[in-house]
């Protein structure tokens, strides 16, 4: 019985999050959307509009921005101890989204196993941007809470998510679940693998090379 609860428990937490509200991004642009598949788990990179500043500390108007989702102490600690693994898998334990500038679009899959790309118009990379944003802790008046310091190995940097991280709501569900929110995947339920993610995106194609 314990161990269907907590299943429950966090399927209701995460689902209870909101989204935050982004409001200067233009009905009428066209911006691409990227979903990275790098072998265990899948990123989103947008096309960040000017006069955003959502990029980490020192590079809050990069052009490109990857965001991504995990277990504290797994992904961003890099913690692979028993007992870290088995917490994750049967306790609701703490969770951070990650952020990271990048200076141009990935234009080939020669950096991850899988990239697919679609267009989407103004209002879907606001309700997308509204989404994955809705994943970093914020303060009382809608403030980012601070970054955690830079980690040994990335190139952005990790936020406090408001969420809890299970085996049955992981990096790869979060994923799909973001695009959802836009209207650019279908339902994220029963996503757990990187390999599952490619089949619920809607309108994406792949730009992965057939040759390394």
């Amino acid at each position: 019985m314990f161990l269907v609860i907590i299943p429950v428990l966090a399927e209701w937490s995460a689902r209870s999050r909101p989204a935050v509200v982004i409001s200067t991004v233009p009905d009428s642009g066209v911006y691409r959307v990227f979903v990275a598949v790098w072998g265990y788990h899948a990123s989103i990179i947008v096309e960040q509009p000017p006069g955003l500043q959502l990029g980490p500390p020192g590079h809050e108007d990069a052009p490109i921005l990857e965001y991504a989702w995990g277990d504290r102490r797994y992904y961003m600690e890099g913690n692979r101890w028993p007992h870290v693994l088995l917490a994750a898998l049967f306790v609701p334990t703490g969770s951070v989204t990650y952020v990271e500038a990048w200076n141009r679009a990935p234009d080939t899959g020669a950096h991850a196993r899988e990239l697919f790309v679609r267009e989407v118009t103004g209002t879907e990379l606001r309700q997308l941007l509204g989404s994955l944003e809705g994943g970093i802790r914020r303060g009382s008046v809608g403030e980012r809470a601070a970054p955690y310091p830079i980690a040994a190995g990335y190139g952005g940097r990790f936020y406090p998510s408001p969420d809890e991280y299970l085996w049955t709501r992981d990096c790869n569900r979060w994923a799909v679940e973001r695009l959802t929110s836009a209207g650019l995947a279908r339902d994220g339920r029963g996503v757990l693998f990187a390999r599952q993610v490619s089949r619920q995106l809607v309108g994406f194609h792949s730009v992965t090379p057939t040759a390394p």
